[in-house]
């Protein structure tokens, strides 16, 4: 294997981030037939399982991958090849494990969980997504092990895989499921065991089922890629040669890399949850604090709410249609945002980390600041495209839920402007691992966690706020952590970073982006009906940023250089004065 052979890291993340779109793409072609087959009854199921999985499964496809990833870094600057190997060998062996044992206690506690989160219907969602833990793992030891050697290609086509996976199974499933508790019920028998007197009885029956067979789609695509990955490593290796190994030192031991990639990777697997806690926290908060409202006042919830749910809906049921509007069709858009985001941090661990190591601190700097440059050229308009467009963009994706977007849509123009700090903070958390100090994310996002709980658990069952409140939780919990981040990153390095100038030129870009984009939207809603002035008005915002963002500046020479072909388009941007 070549010294320097690796990907850098915008070519990285440039590989990353191709998969991303067509993964993202994939995702809403599933999510958004998803949402309208379930509906907020269904998603409020799915979502409950969901959460939980994703924090899980963050631990095992983003904590493990990292750890694995930055110890092969670590060897790789000092062509310790053996110990590479070793490292592999190890970690498949060792997350074999660790993903049956997850898999084995989220089966046997899945019934605390569900009533915990005061949504009992959801447990056949959770039993069905169970067995993706295990696959998860096993999938994060080949993740990880490509990542390390700076080769992003793997886990970007595996990623693919697994999407068109679960799109096909997915989908199929829960149709399945709806069409036979549907003939069901038309020949006039129980469905799934319910007796039912009427079709929305029959729905209402057919939910939790219907669920768990689109979460069961998710554990099968799993299957698919972890499938694929042993596949590949059988076929075509690690580009690590024979030569590489014969004049490679002798590895450590066993336990040595053991003891050594546990320290690393629990706290690396607990700070990759940062993402997925504040959802985890509202799944156990949001039922239970709105089923606390409804009980308290129930006039003043249905005064806010009561146009938006069925007659005569009970206060269980009107808190899981809520949540399940809030988390299965306002958090679907926002989730996109930290998902590409955390793409410059996966990228950035292997690169940091071997610079860390060769104490060559302008690569730190360089690597750090396109981090930062980088993601809030993406985070930032995001945040504000969201903010002031919330409501025609959830209309454009579920044109037959009115109900339930007109409950997200508020929620998520709220959590909209959260995207900046949530954004940041995934690809620091990275960064700080690659530095060397895994333990510091984790302590963060226990901050951030209580926080979050504390709001959430304070505003939720107040009319006025409702579920508004999750989103003032969710800003509370990623401001802390992110002000954390840049102090630690700064005291850690010695490096005099300049974070307001470094997001200052992408704000003013993506505040005129949001403005331009709401501006367009009103006055075309003035002449023309319709979801195509929703698409007109986003593509104006683009324009707009993509203007401001040359006019501005904002884009540094060391960003475009590490693209593929950047020193052409360098040449070309610096011809006309346009490069920060």
């Amino acid at each position: 294997m070549q010294k320097g052979k690796g990907q850098s890291l915008l070519q990285g993340a440039s590989i990353l981030a191709a998969a991303m779109i067509i993964v993202k793409l994939i995702g809403a072609i599933f999510k958004i037939p998803l949402g309208n087959i379930l509906d907020g009854d269904g998603m409020g199921y799915f979502s409950t399982a969901y959460s939980v999985f994703t924090m899980i499964f963050a631990f095992s496809t983003a904590g493990l991958p990292a750890a694995i990833a930055k110890m092969v870094a670590e060897q790789s600057v000092h062509d310790r090849y053996r110990d590479i190997r070793k490292i592999h060998s190890i970690s498949v062996r060792l997350f074999f494990f660790m993903g049956l044992i997850g898999f084995i206690l989220m089966v046997a506690f899945s019934w605390l969980y569900v009533k915990m989160a005061d949504n009992q219907n959801a447990w056949l969602s959770v039993i069905a997504i169970s067995p993706a833990i295990f696959f998860g793992c096993v999938m994060s030891a080949y993740r990880g092990y490509y990542e390390g050697l700076r080769n992003m290609t793997p886990t970007a086509v595996s990623q693919i895989v697994e999407v068109v996976a679960k799109l096909i199974f997915g989908l199929a499933l829960s149709i399945i499921a709806l069409k036979v508790g549907m003939a069901q019920f038309e020949a006039g028998g129980a469905v799934f065991g319910k007796v039912v007197a009427n079709e929305a009885q029959a729905r209402a029956a057919i939910m939790p089922v219907a669920s768990a067979g689109a979460i069961f789609g998710v554990t099968l695509s799993t299957f698919v890629g972890t499938a694929f990955l042993l596949i590949r490593h059988k076929m075509r290796g690690d580009d690590i040669t024979k030569e590489d190994l014969k004049y490679s030192p002798k590895p450590m031991r066993t336990r040595v890399l053991i003891v050594r990639l546990l320290k690393i990777a629990i706290p690396i697997s607990l700070g990759s949850i940062v993402m997925n806690v504040a959802q985890l926290i509202d799944t156990l908060t949001i039922i239970n604090r709105l089923g606390a409202g409804f009980a308290q006042n129930y006039t003043g919830m249905m005064a806010v709410f009561g146009e938006n749910l069925k007659v005569g809906t009970t206060a269980a049921e009107a808190a899981n249609f809520i949540f399940g509007s809030y988390s299965g069709y306002a958090l679907s858009i926002f989730n996109l945002v930290p998902a590409f985001t955390g793409i410059f941090g996966k990228s950035a661990l292997p690169n940091v980390t071997a610079a860390w190591e060769a104490k060559n601190m302008r690569s730190v700097k360089i690597n750090i600041e396109s981090v930062i440059r980088m993601t809030s050229l993406i985070a930032v308009p995001a945040s504000f495209g969201i903010f002031f467009l919330a409501n025609p963009i959830l209309n454009l994706l579920y044109p037959a839920k009115h109900a339930e977007v007109a409950i997200a849509s508020g929620v998520l123009s709220w959590q909209g402007l959260s995207l900046i700090f949530l954004g940041l903070t995934v690809p620091l958390f990275a960064v700080l691992q690659g530095l060397g100090r895994a333990d510091l994310p984790p302590k963060f996002m226990l901050v951030g966690a209580a926080l979050k709980f504390l709001v959430n658990w304070f505003t939720i069952s107040t009319p006025a706020l409702n579920v508004k409140g999750a989103a003032l939780g969710t800003a509370a919990c990623y401001v802390s952590i992110l002000v954390l981040c840049l102090i630690n990153l700064k005291k850690i390095t010695g490096i005099p970073f300049h974070f307001i100038r470094l997001g200052l030129k992408p704000i003013a870009a993506g505040l005129l982006c949001g403005i331009a984009g709401k501006v367009c939207y009103d006055l075309l809603a003035k002449v023309m009906d319709g979801n195509l002035k929703t698409l007109i008005a986003i593509a104006a915002a683009g324009f707009v940023y993509l203007l401001m963002l040359l006019i501005l500046r904002a884009i540094s020479k060391d960003d475009v250089l590490m693209l593929p072909k950047g020193e052409k388009f360098a040449k070309l941007l610096a011809k006309y004065k346009l490069l920060g």
